[in-house]
């Protein structure tokens, strides 16, 4: 019998393979340059405010579609959570759509389990897109120790080009900092 891939495999594998053959070594990563790279479109559109961000896949291809209401570092984590959807969760063989709201973020309960599991794993995946392992490491061994965590965090934060929130849920879940 196969062994079934997980999502963090599949994430890890598809990472690794994007920066090497990017020859990505520095933050901010380029998210739309990584979405482009594999053949997606990436589109600004004038969504309600409640969407942060849209995966379109058709006969003429794959298209991210992100609202330039929102600040930097959200339409960058919702073109990357859309990427992981493609990479994750898509059938690049049939017309599908994934949408997603604001309402998630907010632990409203609109989603059923599964969905729940899908937003989770789209959501890893931005996050080790924007901040690679390796990458967090090397930064966090160059920030200074005399400042507090907090202040390490919000420079950590602007280098990599993520919310403050992004990156201390980064740094938790790597163990590097346990708030």
């Amino acid at each position: 019998m196969m062994k079934q891939i997980s999502y963090q495999d599949l994430t890890n594998e598809f990472i690794d393979k994007v920066l090497n053959e990017n020859n990505i070594i520095t933050v901010p990563i380029d998210v739309e340059q990584v979405a482009k790279s594999i053949g997606l479109k990436v589109l600004d559109y004038p969504f309600q405010e409640d969407i942060s961000g849209v995966l379109v896949i058709n006969e003429d291809g794959a298209t991210i579609g992100y609202n330039p209401n929102e600040s930097s570092v959200r339409r960058r984590f919702s073109i990357a959570h859309e990427l992981g959807h493609f990479v994750l969760h898509a059938d690049k063989n049939s017309s599908g759509m994934f949408m997603d709201k604001l309402l998630f973020r907010k632990n409203i309960t609109t989603y059923s389990t599964k969905e729940e599991a899908i937003e989770r794993e789209a959501n890893y995946f931005a996050a080790n897109l924007l901040m690679p392992q390796e990458l967090v490491i090397s930064e966090v061994n160059k920030l200074n120790p005399n400042k507090d965590d907090e202040e390490n965090i919000k420079v950590l934060a602007k280098k990599f080009d993520v919310s403050v929130s992004a990156m201390t849920y980064r740094l938790v879940n790597l163990g590097i900092y346990y708030k």
